[in-house]
């Protein structure tokens, strides 16, 4: 409902508030009572106040199902052991993907050693002269120069 500035009540203002606080003026907002007083002494608004209150009477005599013993207990139970399965799940499944992660670097790494280092049973002499690397000789042609200015 829109905020309504206070002045005389209008015949429409007067129905939204009948339908939303019902047939008895005395629930209605404190700051529309007046209003709402002053226009159904001059006009006939019995009929839509009737009505309201008739819907008042209907909703007053609804009584909510009363929840079975134990209810809330169960609740919280079924909610606790699935909490604990699902963080058990997500745990658990953090720490499978770790374990996969750990053996698929591994076996990288023994791969790219196999591949990539010199053999040791090469029929080719390793050089000791610090030119050699896992990823082959950087030959002896390399001389590492200092430009002094």
């Amino acid at each position: 409902m829109a905020e309504h500035i206070a002045g005389p009540m209008s015949g429409e203002r007067f129905a939204e508030l009948a339908d939303a606080y019902g047939g008895d003026i005395g629930r209605w907002p404190q700051a529309e009572r007046a209003a709402a007083r002053d226009y159904a002494r001059n006009i006939d608004v019995d009929g839509m106040l009737a009505r309201a209150a008739d819907l008042d009477a209907l909703l007053d005599t609804y009584m909510p199902k009363v929840a079975p013993a134990g209810l809330d207990s169960r609740i919280v139970a079924r909610f606790a052991r699935r909490s604990k399965i699902r963080n058990w799940f997500r745990f658990g499944s953090a720490g499978i993907g770790l374990v996969g992660v750990g053996l698929a670097g591994a076996l990288a790494g023994s791969v790219a050693i196999a591949v990539l280092a010199p053999s040791l049973t090469s029929e080719t002499p390793s050089i000791a002269d610090g030119t050699s690397t896992m990823f082959g000789d950087i030959g002896p042609d390399v001389t590492i120069t200092q430009e002094s200015q």
